[in-house]
């Protein structure tokens, strides 16, 4: 029963704004998590696990409150209302740097297999990898 409140209040406001909008944020908060993840982890041998959660808890969360504050905040105006409105400008980039310092925190927990497992991703078929 709680799990569907917030929903509920939430798609009450979606109402007043524009369709673009509301798949823009969207998006946004897509981009702002899944983006960084598959951007490092098909090419960063060094992306470990506690970059990509720390990453996609921090993007991510940046964008929902981003939308949250979009949807039931105060109107905003000038450089605020560009950020709320437009997430992914700064979240996406915050994912990123937020898995990388992450990842180089804790680099002692890069399995020691990732550099054949890249080799496998990346190489062509024909070397039957």
């Amino acid at each position: 029963m709680f799990a569907g409140i917030v929903p509920i209040l939430l798609a009450s406001r979606v109402g007043a704004l524009d369709v673009s909008q509301v798949v823009g944020l969207a998006f946004a908060v897509a981009a702002s998590s899944f983006c960084p993840l598959l951007v490092l982890g098909l090419w960063w041998r060094g992306l470990t696990a506690v970059g990509a959660v720390a990453g996609l808890v921090a993007g991510g969360g940046a964008a929902v409150a981003a939308v949250v504050v979009t949807m039931v905040g105060p109107p905003l105006s000038g450089w605020a209302a560009i950020l709320i409105n437009v997430p992914a400008a700064w979240t996406v980039p915050l994912a990123f740097a937020v898995m990388v310092t992450g990842s180089l925190a804790s680099r002692r927990r890069v399995p020691a297999d990732v550099g054949a497992t890249m080799l496998r991703l990346h190489a062509p078929d024909a070397l039957g990898l």
